[in-house]
């Protein structure tokens, strides 16, 4: 069955960010790739071409490091710490609400995060702010991450983005899926500094 995928955003004043903080710096903590998935993502830097649907369905050994690929961006400290936010009765579960809300991408067999990596590229892509889509940052931190994020997006024509997309997803994401997830993070920033607020982001498997 097909795993789903979430890519969370929202937004924090001070107090929230400073009493997230230690959570976060502990979610990180606890993030160390494994093995295969440094391997993994070695291996799509070198050869992204490889990890697009027709040799996903073509080759059983690009389709165990693809997958090897995809499951890499659910970091083990922020998904627990997104079980934290995100589910009703944990700890902090009252500070991710409807009101500061940004919105939830949801995408099936493909994180939303290695949609935007593969959509930019290995190099574009190391210029996004965070970790593997993971973030939280004061307000006075939003300008600089929104200028990384144009930076890694510059130069690339939308189109562009979508058929890379596609190629790597191909039947299992719309179009529209496609299209909002690589507008979250620009978005949610561009949003986040004409509020003055912060910007906190999670990537995890639906919970």
């Amino acid at each position: 069955m097909a795993v789903d995928y979430w890519w969370v955003g929202f937004f924090v004043d001070d107090a929230t960010r400073q009493r997230l903080k230690p959570h976060f710096k502990a979610a990180a903590a606890n993030s160390s790739l494994s093995i295969e998935a440094e391997q993994a993502i070695a291996a799509w830097r070198a050869n992204p071409g490889d990890f697009e649907e027709a040799a996903f369905c073509s080759n059983p050994e690009t389709a165990a490091q693809t997958n090897a690929f995809i499951r890499a961006f659910g970091l083990p400290g922020f998904v627990e710490l997104a079980v934290q936010l995100l589910i009703e009765g944990h700890e902090l579960s009252g500070i991710a609400n409807e009101q500061n809300l940004f919105g939830m991408v949801i995408t099936s067999r493909h994180a939303p995060v290695s949609i935007v990596w593969h959509a930019l590229g290995a190099e574009r892509s190391e210029l996004l702010p965070g970790r593997m889509g993971n973030m939280l940052l004061a307000p006075n931190e939003v300008e600089a991450a929104l200028e990384a994020t144009h930076r890694a997006y510059s130069g690339l024509a939308t189109n562009e983005m979508l058929t890379r997309a596609r190629r790597y997803c191909c039947h299992s994401v719309r179009d529209d899926e496609l299209r909002e997830t690589l507008d979250f993070l620009p978005g949610g920033l561009a949003e986040a500094r004409r509020r003055n607020l912060g910007f906190t982001a999670l990537a995890c498997p639906r919970l």
